[in-house]
């Protein structure tokens, strides 16, 4: 490069500088000739005739810039906080209005589980008084079963309704047995039988033993006291009162009565057909068998496999005695039956 171009180069840059300078002042100038012709239309608008420099408008104006922000803020604050009170005011409102949903929800809950619970304790109590009625039925029905057994174990025929039983008394002779001379003996009875305790019929054979006193005129004549072996069916009716326990029962017949002992010449001998004017007759017997039929009634009371029974029947033997025995010319008038009484207390099992 020339040195004449060299040398010319400071000069330019002072020159470019200098007019930079000028434009700037004269920028400025103009700024503030119309920044003083605005204040002093200001201050004219408003009559009031205070001179105002430049720097005081300027001031003025930054201040009132600094207020109306300051205002601004404020405002925007204060705005700022009562949105953020609205919003806590709602948010609070809605917190208590879910806190009472959610209590309510909570309470139906509870309700409800209670009723469910207390529907379900119901239920169980229920379902448990039930199993328990149903379990102590069970063990009565069981405890009644083993009852059975046992009393069935206890009974002589396994409670299938047949019996054996003893009895004894006195047995006291009426009508012509008596006028002929006899008093009252004894009786012992071994009753067998069948009869269901809830049945009104059933059977018995009773198997008997009598015995009967000689009085002293008839003795004269034999001095032996007559025997009497019986064996009769009967069928019985059984009438239960209250019970089954206690009960009063009829019986009745016929069977097979075998007269022994009492002499080939006694007034017995003479009724049952023999011929007492013949000591020596052997057509005389000495046991003699008829037949009869009797009828009784009784009460019995029961206890487990046992019943006590207190007993009378009325026992008539036809003699049949023999038409060329005449015994009226010695005792009076006559029949042709025997009749006794037998009263009896026994006891059976079953």
């Amino acid at each position: 490069m020339k040195p004449s171009v060299l040398r010319a180069w400071p000069i330019l840059g002072v020159a470019v500088l200098s007019f930079g300078i000028a434009s700037s002042a004269q920028a400025q100038d103009t700024t503030r000739s119309r920044d003083t012709t605005r204040a002093r239309t200001t201050v004219r608008s408003s009559q009031q005739r205070i001179p105002i420099s430049k720097r005081e408008s300027r001031g003025e104006v930054d201040l009132n810039r600094m207020r109306a922000d300051s205002i601004a803020r404020a405002d925007s604050i204060a705005r700022a906080r009562m949105e953020q009170a609205r919003l806590d005011s709602i948010a609070a409102v809605e917190r208590r209005r879910a806190d009472s949903v959610a209590a309510a929800e909570k309470a139906r809950a509870d309700s409800i589980a209670a009723v469910e619970k207390a529907r379900a304790d119901s239920v169980a109590a229920v379902e448990r008084a039930r199993a328990d009625s149903i379990a102590r039925a069970d063990a009565i029905a069981r405890a009644e079963q083993e009852r059975r057994a046992a009393m069935s174990n206890r009974y002589l025929f396994n409670g299938s309704g047949w019996y054996l039983g003893v009895a004894g008394g006195r047995s006291s002779p009426m009508d012509d047995f008596d006028t002929i001379g006899y008093e009252t003996g004894f009786n012992l009875t071994v009753p067998i039988g069948w009869h269901k305790p809830n049945y009104l019929f059933g059977v018995r054979f009773d198997f008997g033993f009598d015995k009967f006193d000689t009085e002293p005129v008839a003795a004269l004549a034999s001095d032996s006291d007559p025997r009497v072996l019986s064996a009769a069916a009967n069928l019985t009716m059984r009438l239960p009162l209250g019970s089954n326990r206690f009960a009063l029962y009829g019986v009745g017949g016929g069977g097979i009565y075998n007269f022994s002992g009492y002499g080939t010449g006694s007034p017995l001998s003479g009724f049952l057909g023999n011929d007492i004017l013949d000591n020596n007759d052997e057509n005389d017997e000495k046991s003699i068998t008829k037949f009869g039929a009797n009828f009784g009634a009784g009460i019995e009371v029961g206890f487990g496999p046992a019943a006590i029974f207190l007993e009378s029947r009325w026992v008539n033997v036809f003699a049949n005695r023999d038409e060329d025995v005449d015994l009226d010319e010695f005792i009076g008038s006559t029949a042709k039956h025997l009749r006794w009484m037998p009263l009896v207390l026994g006891i059976s099992f079953r």
